[in-house]
C-alpha cells in the first residue's frame, strides 16, 4: 500500500501537536486509502496514534532513523519542520515522487517539489496547511474546522455546554498566565451583556489544581469545570461555545483551529501562535515589561465584544 510520511516538529508541547492535526486530517481526506505515517523525535506517539487518520507513528532518534522512514512505498513526504536542514537532506537522499516542505532560502529548498515560504509572522497551524495548499489549493479554515468536528464527533451530544469557555492555563510558566481572578472579573462583566443565563466553563489541566480548587470553592452555579479532559471532548466543548477566551497554551489551539470566536491573551505579541482571522482578536500588555497581569479585564472585555459583534454580523450576512 502506498503511504504518506509526515515529519512533525521536534517539540513535545501539546500546542505543537494540535497545530499539526488539520494537516494530517486533510491528507487523509484527500487520500483515504493511503497509509499516513507520522515521524517524530519526541515521545509523542500516544497523541498521534489516537488520531483516526494516523495509521502509524515512528519515533526517530538518529539521522539514519529518519532516512529509513522513507521507504519504496512512500509516495509523498510532508515536512512540518521549518528550521532544520535535516529533512531536506533526507528527502534529497531518498526522494519520494512528491515532497512538500517550507522554503527558507537554504540549500534544502531544492528538496521540495512543492513548498511554502516560511514567515515567522504567520500562525504555525495556518502555515502547515499552506504547505499542502502549495500542492492543491483548498479552504484552510474549512479544513481546520472540519478536522476538529471529526475529532469532537463522539462527544458532540454529551460534552458539557457553555456559552463562554475560559482557558486560564499556561504550561510555560506564570509569565503566560493571566490569572484566574481576572477571568472571574471578566465573566462578571460579560454576563450582563451576554444575558443573565450565560454559562462559563473553565478548561483546566494538571498544572491548574489551585485554580480548580478555587473555582469549586466559589460554588457558582454559572461556573463549571472541565478538568484534564481529552482533546476530543474539549473540541466538542469549544465548538458549542459562543466565545472562547484563553491564555497562550496548548488547548487554545483547539479553539483557534476550530475557527470559533476567540480572544487570546498574550504576554507579548506572538504571531506564530495566533491565527489572525475573522472572528479572532488578541490582547497584549500596553507595556510588556509590566507583565501579562497588567492587562485589565476591561481591555479583554473590549476585545470580546468586538469578536462577538463581528460574529453576529457574519452570521446575519450568512
Amino acid at each position: 500500500m502506498s503511504e504518506i510520511v509526515v515529519y512533525v516538529r521536534s517539540q513535545p508541547q501539546l500546542g505543537d501537536q494540535i497545530v499539526a492535526m488539520p494537516t494530517l486530517y486533510q491528507l487523509k481526506t484527500w487520500w483515504p486509502s493511503r497509509r499516513v505515517r507520522v515521524v517524530a523525535r519526541d515521545d509523542v506517539g500516544a497523541f498521534y496514534r489516537a488520531l483516526p487518520w494516523v495509521d502509524e507513528f515512528v519515533r526517530a532518534a538518529t539521522f539514519f532513523d529518519y532516512l529509513r522512514s522513507l521507504r519504496k512505498e512512500t509516495r509523498m513526504s510532508v515536512s512540518l519542520h521549518h528550521s532544520s536542514e535535516r529533512f531536506g537532506v533526507v528527502n534529497l537522499l531518498r526522494p519520494p515522487s512528491i515532497r512538500l516542505g517550507f522554503r527558507n532560502a537554504r540549500i534544502s529548498d531544492l528538496a521540495w517539489t512543492h513548498c511554502h515560504r516560511k514567515d515567522v509572522s504567520e500562525y504555525i497551524g495556518q502555515a502547515n496547511l499552506r504547505v499542502l495548499a502549495a500542492y492543491r489549493p483548498f479552504d484552510l479554515e474549512v479544513a481546520a474546522r472540519a478536522c476538529f468536528h471529526a475529532v469532537a464527533r463522539p462527544h458532540l451530544r454529551t460534552a458539557q455546554g457553555a456559552d463562554v469557555v475560559m482557558i486560564p492555563g499556561g504550561g510555560a510558566g506564570a509569565f503566560k498566565r493571566w490569572n484566574l481572578s481576572n477571568y472571574v472579573r471578566l465573566a462578571d462583566r460579560l454576563k450582563p451583556l451576554m444575558g443573565a443565563g450565560t454559562r462559563f466553563l473553565f478548561v483546566l489541566g494538571q498544572q491548574e489544581t489551585v485554580e480548580r480548587d478555587a473555582l469549586q470553592a466559589m460554588q457558582r452555579p454559572d461556573f463549571s469545570i472541565a478538568y484534564c479532559r481529552p482533546i476530543s471532548e474539549l473540541s466538542a466543548v469549544v465548538l458549542r461555545a459562543r466565545l472562547v477566551v484563553a491564555n497562550d497554551c496548548g488547548p487554545s489551539h483547539i479553539a483557534q483551529g476550530a475557527c470559533v470566536p476567540y480572544v487570546g491573551i498574550f504576554n507579548e505579541a506572538n504571531p506564530e501562535w495566533f491565527w489572525r482571522r475573522r472572528g479572532s482578536a488578541f490582547v497584549v500588555p500596553r507595556h510588556p515589561q509590566n507583565g501579562i497581569n497588567s492587562i485589565t479585564p476591561g481591555e479583554v472585555l473590549t476585545a470580546c465584544l468586538d469578536v462577538l459583534e463581528h460574529h453576529a454580523h457574519s452570521a446575519y450576512a450568512g
